[in-house]
């Protein structure tokens, strides 16, 4: 073969691939031109702009997932506070997170600031912490409750277990408050330890998530039950399998670390749109869309927001609108963490916050010459 005949060859393969190119293009209706120029006008409503409406812009932006940055924002000030096991935002205060101590502490709630600073301590009156393990803020009739959980049975021997709703307390503290309702309940399935639960208001129910079931179980009770006396917690669903500790994880901590699969506190965003759970390792997400049922939102594997290396992680929570996710350790020096939500793209700036709303560590916000803006009542 000569050299004409071979250039003609690599010209004729050449047109070919340029063809098939253009069929393509042409088949699936696709334009190889930008849509929108930079030099083009944008036309929207009969107005030529420059660029998309700022609405439009704001949309094209929120569509994007968020992501979230783990930053340690401060530490658990008050020394009372041996075994953080439960963690709620205020709904009466932007800069207020309520905690809780593990069993074998009287039967108090602890005020903190979002950096960990010590706010005070309320006694709940008529109450006994035999194993308190985690606790949920929520609004039931526009008034502001915290629901504490007497839920925690290692060897699953309990008769029963109690739930405290308590009417959350407006400054000044009080120095004791009593409970508004306590609700005692079993499981239709037997006995069980859980270390996670979370309030739906709009939905009217009560999650809860098993801690040593493999795989963890997830229970329903009505937030407002029809009848009195002990109340049933229902079975849902079986969650996915969660993530399962390394060999890493073991060796680091030799008594929990084979443990780090399984779920030690629970939230629910103020808007019912995501679940976050808490392992002994990670820090997961279940996103919920609009008409989901809980069912089919925990039968879907979680996202992974970050993982934690706290030596006994089993507090967290979301803030009152749902922005950062707060967590903590069980045991002292005891980490303040908040998960900071960014979307790529955006540089990694931390998402703001709705206006009055109250912002941790380095960033902290407060209203007008110093005190915290008030959440309505």
């Amino acid at each position: 073969m000569d050299r004409r005949e071979e250039e003609d060859k690599v010209k004729k393969r050449w047109y070919l691939i340029l063809s098939l190119v253009v069929l393509v293009v042409t088949a699936t209706g696709c334009s190889v031109r930008p849509a929108v120029q930079p030099h083009e006008p944008f036309v929207s409503d009969g107005v030529e702009r420059s660029s998309p409406p700022r609405e439009q812009q704001s949309a094209a932006t929120d569509s994007i997932p968020l992501r979230y940055h783990p930053r340690q924002v401060g530490e658990l000030e008050n020394p009372a506070l041996q075994e953080a096991s439960g963690l709620a935002a205020s709904r009466r205060r932007a800069d207020r997170l309520w905690v809780l101590n593990d069993g074998g502490d009287a039967a108090r709630i602890y005020a903190i600031g979002p950096d960990g600073s010590d706010q005070g301590a309320v006694r709940i009156e008529g109450a006994r912490n035999e194993d308190w393990e985690d606790m949920a803020s929520f609004r039931w009739e526009g008034k502001p409750y915290l629901l504490i959980a007497d839920i925690g049975d290692n060897q699953a021997r309990r008769n029963s277990y109690r739930l405290y709703f308590v009417r959350e307390p407006q400054d000044p503290l009080p120095a004791r408050v009593t409970a508004s309702r306590v609700m005692e309940f079993v499981y239709e399935d037997g006995p069980r330890d859980a270390e996670a639960i979370a309030v739906d208001p709009k939905g009217g129910r009560i999650l809860i998530l098993s801690k040593r079931d493999r795989p963890p179980r997830l229970y329903e009770l009505p937030l407002s039950p029809d009848r009195r006396g002990i109340q049933v917690a229902r079975y849902i669903t079986s969650i996915p399998p969660l993530p399962q500790p390394s060999f890493g994880d073991i060796l680091a901590n030799p008594v929990l670390g084979g443990l780090g699969d399984v779920p030690t506190a629970m939230d629910l965003s103020p808007d019912g749109s995501r679940a976050v759970v808490m392992t002994y390792r990670a820090i997961l997400l279940f996103r919920r869309l609009p008409g989901m049922a809980w069912r089919e939102v925990f039968s879907r594997p979680p996202e992974k927001l970050a993982a934690h290396d706290l030596l006994q992680g089993e507090a967290l929570a979301f803030d009152a609108r749902g922005v950062r996710i707060y967590y903590t350790s069980e045991h002292r020096p005891a980490p303040l963490w908040a998960l900071l939500p960014y979307r790529p793209g955006s540089g990694e700036k931390a998402v703001k916050q709705p206006a009055g709303s109250s912002r941790g560590g380095d960033e902290q916000g407060q209203g007008e010459r110093g005190t915290a803006p008030i959440l309505p009542d």
